[in-house]
């Protein structure tokens, strides 16, 4: 069964890495993010926790549970949309030294001590249609959970890579409109195409080590078309 969902919200961040000086976010919204976004939908918690007997006890964080729904996802962005900003802040982050590590007192002149500048991405504007083909069951979940069905059973709200980054609008719907999806890359369209619109981004994430995330070169299309081209559809889920 397939189904379409169109979500809109002002911002958004994801993240393929993390540093304490540097964290930069995808220049679109991931496969991987997308489908934790239909699982929280639809009241599907993807999490091993620490304290489940699941867990493997030497991971010091959350696994990923086994049996999630399978799926096939689409990305794209509508025709009457534009493709999300990137955006950057700079702040400043400081420490408190331990013993003699740090800058000495009299050099801080009074003030904060170990002053590091660092730099976060995000994005913004984002209006964005994903294409769902799956189970007939987990597609109701999915229009269940929209409906507010799931209020009570669902973990948190819905949001978008960022506990504040929440959601202005999602709907489904039957047919999307025309859209300029996200195709996989491979060698013959990369030398067709100028790779100033390739993006790599995640279609699954490890959550035990980096090694076994997953990850794919992508573009939007020139033109925009209804329906998703098999290179536009991403296996998720397990």
């Amino acid at each position: 069964m397939k189904m379409y969902v169109r979500i809109k919200a002002p911002f958004a961040a994801f993240r393929p890495m993390t540093a304490g000086w540097f964290r930069p976010t995808a220049t679109m919204v991931t496969p991987s993010a997308a489908y934790g976004l239909l699982l929280n939908f639809a009241a599907i918690d993807s999490r091993v926790k620490e304290t489940d007997p699941e867990h493997d006890g030497k991971t010091p964080a959350s696994l990923t549970r086994s049996g999630l729904p399978q799926a096939h996802i689409a990305l794209g962005i509508p025709e009457d949309a534009q493709a999300p900003l990137q955006q950057t802040v700079l702040q400043q982050l400081h420490n408190y030294p331990v013993g003699s590590s740090g800058m000495p007192k009299e050099m801080a002149k009074g003030n904060k001590n170990n002053i590091t500048p660092v730099k976060r991405e995000f994005l913004s504007e984002l209006d964005f249609i994903v294409g769902v083909e799956t189970e007939e069951e987990f597609c109701q979940r999915i229009k269940d959970g929209i409906q507010g069905k799931h209020n009570q059973q669902r973990y948190g709200l819905p949001f978008l890579g960022d506990n504040s980054f929440l959601i202005d609008l999602v709907k489904t719907m039957v047919t999307p409109p025309p859209t300029r999806w996200y195709e996989q890359m491979n060698d013959e369209r990369v030398k067709k195409r100028r790779l100033n619109d390739a993006t790599r981004l995640t279609t699954f994430i490890d959550r035990s080590g980096f090694s076994g995330t997953k990850s794919a070169l992508f573009m939007p299309m020139l033109d925009a078309v209804e329906s998703p081209t098999d290179s536009a559809w991403v296996e998720v889920g397990r």
